[in-house]
């Protein structure tokens, strides 16, 4: 697991003066429920682990949770004007001390910190990586919410199994041959770190400037989109399908693949029979329903496995180039701008093509059942000690020698809107990350419900080199399904 925190902001629209005393009571019974949230990451002394382990509870509530005043700097009706930029959140007094690196030698499990602002409340939450998922993050602040707003965690019906880790080891005796990795593990490339630093590095000399983007998906213009490529898909292969999700990432791999081709690649390369790259889409997938029998849904550890969906380049960036299609054997057709109040046309993309790239990444995601998670978990088991020279990485390699690659997380199933914190604190309005000073492949926030006529969706944050960014705002996927929430 990535020795890195977990980190998420909310914005609350409260201005109640109990607010900070009511997440501290909360805080105080989701230490009573979860204890190792006032634990520390220590280093793993027997030498037989992965070099952490989690220490005895060791911190107080006031050593994790801290809080401030910035009413003074910062407006919420400012911030909400302008759809929560993530610029507004860059100044490191929001995130909790300790929660950016260089970390201290031995972190806090869970930090966080409330800051109160004119007009409202933002609260910053980090909790270690190696401890837990998003998924298992997501039930933490359901715990804590339900103490904020009930005194208890009853009415969530919290049971000290979502806990318990045995299950994720009790068939490892079983399990076959440990000797060769499995295809769900792969040792470091070379070519990875260079790779993952930014493709638009490796053209110019100087510093790079990056920009923090937030995109916004309608969630009835993704469903249009999965249900003629179901269609589609159903005249194909009968019992195939694809979700939302799947469609998502499809749209968000050609955006990025072609974005970024024209900064590090030839710009006069363009889709051709001859491009013989492979492009790589990364992403992870939680194992919690897969396992047998399957982990509680609210598992608090970490329970995903990364797995990636491989596919010719020029077939991902056509996508982009909304070719013709010779299965329509017509035309597309421009699709109206996101807002426009109406629906996406059904040929406003070609929707085979679309429907390869989303069955690429469906059949990846059908990779992760409990026989790969059993064999990846008794290897990891078995191997346990770490070769800085070559470490292991969850997931096949990432990138293909000369290929293109990006990776999706999501955080979409997340239900941090829908919690209520209580009369004092509130139902959050956003969920943000600060501005980012680097590169950052997408990362689809927590799905947002319909409310007061207002269409439900998916916002999906990111960043890139400033010329990267200006072409994927401009380029078609982006401009036919997606509308720019913020800038920063």
């Amino acid at each position: 697991m990535p020795h890195a925190y977990v980190r998420q902001i909310y914005c609350f629209p409260t201005t109640n003066s109990q607010a900070v005393s009511a997440l501290s009571r909360g805080l105080s019974g989701l230490a009573q429920d979860v204890p190792y949230i006032l634990s520390q990451v220590v280093s793993d002394k027997s030498g037989t682990g992965s070099g952490v382990v989690i220490s005895t509870p060791c911190h107080n509530v006031e050593d994790i949770f801290s809080s401030h005043d910035l009413s003074a700097s910062i407006n919420y009706a400012t911030l909400k004007a302008g759809c929560f930029a993530p610029g507004a959140f860059q100044t490191h007094e929001m995130v909790p001390p300790g929660s950016l690196p260089p970390y201290p030698v031995s972190p806090a499990v869970f930090l966080a910190r409330a800051s109160l602002v004119n007009g409202g409340l933002i609260l910053c939450v980090a909790v270690h990586h190696i401890v837990t998922d998003i998924t298992g993050y997501d039930a933490i602040l359901k715990i804590w919410a339900a103490h904020c707003r009930d005194g208890s965690s009853r009415n969530i019906r919290f049971d000290p199994s979502w806990m318990n880790r045995d299950p994720l080891f009790s068939e490892l005796e079983s399990s076959p041959d440990l000797a060769s990795m499995p295809d769900l593990l792969h040792t470091i490339t070379p070519e990875e770190p260079v790779r993952a630093a930014g493709r638009s590095q490796a053209v110019g000399t100087g510093r790079k400037y990056y920009q923090t983007a937030i995109f916004y998906f309608p969630q009835q213009h993704l469903r249009v989109l999965k249900d003629d490529v179901n269609e589609y898909i159903a005249s194909q292969e009968p019992e195939s399908w694809v979700s939302t999700s799947n469609i998502l990432a499809s749209l968000l791999w050609s955006a990025i693949i072609e974005a970024q081709d024209h900064s590090y690649l030839d710009t006069n390369k363009v889709v051709t029979a001859e491009d013989t790259r492979i492009s790589t889409l990364s992403f992870p997938v939680q194992f919690r329903p897969v396992l047998r029998p399957p982990l509680p849904q609210d598992f608090l550890g970490a329970a995903f496995l990364m797995t990636n969906a491989r596919l010719p380049h020029k077939d991902v960036r056509l996508i982009s180039y909304n070719s013709k299609s010779t299965a329509r054997g017509q035309e597309p057709k421009p699709a109206p701008q996101v807002g426009a109040g109406a629906d996406v046309p059904a040929n406003s993309v070609d929707i085979p093509v679309l429907a390869e790239v989303a069955l690429a990444i469906r059949r990846s995601i059908q990779r992760i059942d409990d026989a790969a998670v059993r064999g990846v978990l008794a290897y990891l088991e078995a191997h346990p000690g770490t070769n800085p020279e070559a470490p292991i990485i969850l997931g096949p390699p990432r990138y293909d020698a000369g290929g293109s690659g990006t990776s999706v997380v999501s955080w979409a199933n997340q239900c941090v809107y829908e919690l209520n914190w209580g009369g004092a604190v509130g139902r959050c309005d956003a969920v943000r990350l600060p501005k980012m000073g680097n590169k950052r492949d997408p990362i689809v926030l927590p799905r947002m419900p319909s409310f007061d006529g207002h269409e439900g969706g998916l916002e999906v944050i990111m960043s890139y080199e400033v010329n990267v960014m200006k072409r994927l705002i401009e380029g078609p996927v982006m401009r036919r399904f997606a509308a720019l929430r913020c800038l920063s």
